[in-house]
């Protein structure tokens, strides 16, 4: 961001300097249609254009001198190389022409300053950086570098809710896993075990706490940034850290193998040839 100029005071007897206008935080706009005049000299050999556009976000420009209201700004499609650069700097970023003519016009006939256009459509990339996903663009690692930085991004916490029952079903299977009486099967991606099965004690953590302070938050930039919480691998693949197996009562054991058991009796999952639970 540019620095401010510090305002020059008027000495006696001067007229006193113009002040510089003042530039607001612009505003995000409802979707603004921009009626489409047809032109009956026209011959459409295809389907014409849509009567009003919806294309990207609205954003309200207002300087002190009067708004422009409804400025559509798109991301993701312009990546030019040529002017590289960070996102919240307005890389990736369009704005509609007409607005972009309007803009110079304003310039030109001193209503605005380049230097507040400039400051305006910062403030108007950076308002639309969450909007429009902008962080989905973003290089992985530079954004994880980022966040352990800062202390925390944009999706760590659209992913904190998901990071947060992940743990609150880890502490369960710890609690089961120490009650094998109650729960005697565990359930992994080889298949179906005793709780007591050294398979399920090699491959549990021997010792487990739910991540507080500090901990949490470099728990939480890991799986946040490693982990794709759509996919269909287990919570914790490839950490030794958490408990991963779903241990279960013999009644929860049963419907676990029923869910598993195709309509031709076909059976979608394997039982441990090592200790051979009997559900």
């Amino acid at each position: 961001m540019p620095k401010k100029k510090q305002k020059k005071r008027s000495r006696p007897g001067r007229q006193p300097l113009v002040q510089r206008e003042l530039v607001p935080q612009p505003r995000m706009s409802d979707p603004a249609g921009a009626a489409f005049p047809g032109d009956d000299l026209l011959q459409w050999e295809s389907e014409p254009p849509p009567e009003f556009s919806h294309g990207g976000a609205a954003v309200d420009l207002k300087f002190a001198t009067g708004t422009i209201p409804a400025v559509r700004l798109g991301f993701g499609e312009l990546f030019a190389q040529e002017r590289r650069g960070p996102i919240r700097e307005g890389w990736g970023y369009a704005v509609e022409l007409p607005a972009v003519l309007e803009l110079l016009e304003r310039i030109d006939d001193g209503r605005v300053t380049a230097r507040n256009v400039h400051t305006l459509l910062l403030k108007s990339a950076d308002l639309l950086y969450d909007e429009l996903r902008c962080w989905e663009s973003e290089d992985p690692d530079e954004l994880r570098n980022a966040c352990r930085e800062s202390g925390g991004c944009v999706l760590c916490e659209k992913r904190r809710s998901w990071f947060d029952g992940l743990l609150d079903a880890s502490d369960k299977r710890w609690q089961r896993l120490h009650q094998p009486e109650k729960y005697p099967f565990a359930a992994g991606r080889q298949g179906i075990h005793e709780t007591f099965c050294s398979v399920v004690r090699r491959e549990m953590p021997s010792h487990y706490a739910r991540p507080t302070g500090e901990a949490y938050v470099e728990a939480l930039n890991a799986f946040s940034h490693t982990v794709d919480p759509h996919s269909d691998g287990e919570d914790f693949e490839g950490s030794d850290a958490y408990p991963r197996f779903t241990v279960m009562t013999t009644e929860e054991a049963r419907e676990w193998i029923a869910e598993r058991t195709g309509p031709k009796g076909g059976r979608n999952y394997k039982r441990c040839q090592q200790c051979a639970p009997a559900v």
